[in-house]
């Protein structure tokens, strides 16, 4: 499939202002550079899920219906008022990681955009597939913006029950190192929840209380505050 390519958004995680033409040409000359090495793949599953709030030094939980057991206060709290979720995994493939080391090589600044327009893609890679998912399910559901493992307090270390979950190696070869990173690394997995109540008004105020759906509410969600990608509004 054609993965839109966001060239702001490339640039910004380029860490260069909009406008800078400079910046442009290297995220662009990467971007010709990777595209035809892109083996997007994705997996997703649906579970029905129990959220438990937090309640003093006690963490709050996520249980999907096959007694896994996520424990993060802040995704519960992102997650009121969802009895479902989808769990997902997507990768942009083994040869664009060799792509991108083979720009790495030649010079940092070309290695920099090179990785700038991964992080680009694999989120419209993720956006492009949410859309795909979400004609499966009625119009009266709402949903959640994607929520990763390591944001807030969703300890990483929990990666390793999302990738049991998943299948993640068979199902679109997508490992995790001893050192918990992904590889390929360009690579994400997150939860989205969905709210299928049937009052439409309760599931409103929910998920206005758990962030705009939008990527700048996935930063709303994360306590990095001084992350040097982080979006405002």
């Amino acid at each position: 499939m054609r993965i839109p390519f966001d060239e702001k958004e490339a640039i910004r995680y380029f860490g260069a202002r909009a406008g800078d033409q400079q910046a442009a040409l290297l995220v662009n000359r990467a971007f010709l550079f990777l595209r035809n090495e892109l083996q997007p793949r994705s997996v997703r599953q649906h579970w029905r899920c129990r959220v438990t709030q937090g309640c003093g030094t006690a963490k709050g939980t996520v249980e999907l219906e096959n007694g896994t057991v996520f424990h993060s206060s802040t995704l519960a709290r992102h997650l009121k008022g969802c009895s479902e979720l989808l769990l997902f995994g997507a990768t942009l493939g083994s040869r664009f990681d060799t792509a991108l080391r083979q720009l790495s090589y030649r010079s940092i600044a070309e290695g920099a955009a090179a990785q700038a327009v991964g992080a680009a893609l694999i989120e419209s890679y993720c956006d492009e597939q949410e859309k795909i998912w979400k004609r499966d399910y009625p119009d009266t559901v709402t949903y959640r913006p994607r929520f990763s493992p390591g944001y807030g307090d969703w300890d990483l270390s929990e990666q390793e029950a999302v990738f049991r979950v998943l299948n993640c190696a068979k199902a679109i070869g997508l490992t995790l190192t001893e050192g918990g990173l992904m590889a390929p690394i360009k690579s994400v997995t997150a939860v989205i929840g969905m709210d299928t109540g049937k009052d439409p008004d309760e599931a409103a105020k929910n998920e206005e209380e758990s962030g705009e759906i939008s990527r700048n509410a996935q930063c709303a969600l994360c306590g990095a505050s001084n992350c040097p990608f982080r979006r405002e509004g």
